[in-house]
């Protein structure tokens, strides 16, 4: 029996005498480069007390009625039995970002959540694509790919001093990315360095010819990421050394520059407030705009999710219009042929390359993220043994650990699904053996002491 289950059995001894129905609400948000090892291990948890309609259901907003679309949401509803809490416990996610969900849980930016009504009529099937009923409120939880002490989040809703750690260690795991290149990208762009990168970002282009070596290679490779409410880019700006809070220059797709036949067609500067007016109006609009550090302006924001990132990379880029995000009128490029470089969580990695992006080296190591049915997957890890031994070590370093914050005093319930949730051999870790998000803390035989520093054997 494992640990997990004898967690389980001990709280659910502990509370067993409750003689009336309850109902316990938990809400989280944060990191979306965490969410498939989040809701994966959600669905594991609430899957061990009965099956899908019976014992629990669940909506989510993204397409499709199955577990691969359901953990790759940013908003879901699950209601039914959770191991270890008597009556009904409903969890609502509503990912948006490592450091904007700490805003969130700080009372400063409430984010939307499903409500429970969403749901619909109980039944066998996950409920996909579900847009509604929604509302806005204060979350109670948030998982993070980045300490506190790297965002601006400081004070609560009403301006008082707050600190978001709780007691005790508030790392759940280690959550991994990865380099990717777009549709498309040619086979002698394999490797990006930690200078190139941030040469790159820098100046948000720059000729294939500064990663490959090759004089000939002048196609333009374009920097493309999230915004500053996003964990992933306070990851990599801080693996990097260029500083979370500094302003970077990033291309996204326009509104119109994304076709139907799998191409993009046209990107931008990141406009000031997001989007900008008719040609300049982005893909994700006013969202993309980076405002928590008080930096909006041109260039400095990005993708407000990392799902739609996601989706981007895996389109071409062969006959492209390039906009400066502050005139239509004048493109710098109009049909050239250009490349995207981004950096996602491994999970997400996943999915881009199986639609057709490209993982490119960091520093002269690269990881291939697997599914946990695929011949060469280790132990169920989501990568070859290969791999997983250059994340445990530290040879590979594009990695931050994954945290889980809440604000206030918990409930006794709160607690045990966060004890759940978190201890070795819990749902979180369940949840990262099998997506290819990264790998336990327990895995770890290296170490940081915060996000960006230098690693060290433990």
């Amino acid at each position: 029996m494992t640990i997990k289950h004898l967690l389980t059995g001990a709280l659910a001894l502990g509370i067993g005498s409750t003689a009336f129905a309850q109902t316990t609400e938990i809400t989280i948000t944060g990191a979306t480069a965490f969410r498939q090892a989040t809701m994966r291990g959600i669905y594991e948890a609430y899957l061990s007390e009965g099956a899908l309609g019976t014992s629990f259901n669940v909506a989510h907003n993204f397409t499709g009625n199955n577990l691969s679309q359901l953990i790759a949401s940013n908003r879901a509803v699950f209601s039914g039995k959770f191991p270890g809490i008597t009556g009904t416990t409903i969890i609502r996610t509503s990912f948006n970002g490592s450091t904007e969900g700490l805003n969130g849980i700080a009372g400063n930016n409430n984010p939307v959540f499903l409500q429970v009504s969403a749901l619909g009529t109980p039944g066998a099937n996950i409920l996909g694509g579900v847009s509604g009923p929604t509302e806005t409120l204060r979350p109670k939880f948030s998982f993070s790919d980045v300490f506190q002490s790297t965002s601006p989040i400081t004070t609560d809703l009403n301006g008082d001093p707050i600190t978001l750690q709780p007691a005790g260690a508030s790392a759940v795991g280690v959550v991994t990315f990865t380099m990717v290149a777009n549709e498309g990208a040619p086979a002698a762009f394999t490797n990006a360095t930690q200078q190139q990168c941030s040469a790159l970002w820098s100046s948000g282009f720059a000729p294939l010819s500064l990663f490959t070596g090759n004089p000939a290679d002048t196609t333009f490779v374009f920097a493309t990421g999230r915004n500053d409410g996003s964990g992933t880019r306070s990851a990599y700006l801080t693996e990097w050394q260029f500083g979370a809070a500094n302003l970077v220059n990033q291309y996204v797709a326009t509104a119109a520059g994304v076709t139907v036949s799998g191409q993009i067609t046209a990107i931008t500067l990141v406009p000031v407030g997001g989007t900008g007016a008719g040609a300049l109006a982005t893909s994700g609009g006013a969202s993309n705009a980076s405002t928590l550090w008080g930096n909006d302006v041109l260039g400095n924001g990005g993708y407000s999710s990392s799902s739609a990132l996601r989706d981007h990379m895996a389109r071409t880029t062969a006959s492209v219009t390039v906009y400066d995000g502050a005139d239509a009128g004048s493109p710098l490029l109009e049909g050239e042929a250009i490349l995207l470089l981004t950096w996602l969580s491994t999970a997400d990695a996943r999915n881009a390359v199986s639609a057709g992006a490209k993982l490119i080296n960091y520093n002269g190591y690269g990881v291939v993220p697997r599914a946990t049915t695929d011949p060469l997957d280790f132990n169920d890890t989501g990568f070859s043994e290969e791999d997983f031994n250059k994340i445990i070590s530290g040879a590979y370093s594009a990695w931050s650990y994954q945290h889980l914050y809440h604000w206030g005093t918990l409930s006794a319930n709160e607690t045990i699904w966060r004890n759940q949730m978190t201890a070795s051999g819990g749902w979180i870790e369940d949840g990262l053996q099998l997506t290819a998000n990264g790998v336990r803390s327990s895995d770890m035989l290296a170490e940081r002491s915060d996000d960006g520093f230098p690693i060290f054997a433990q």
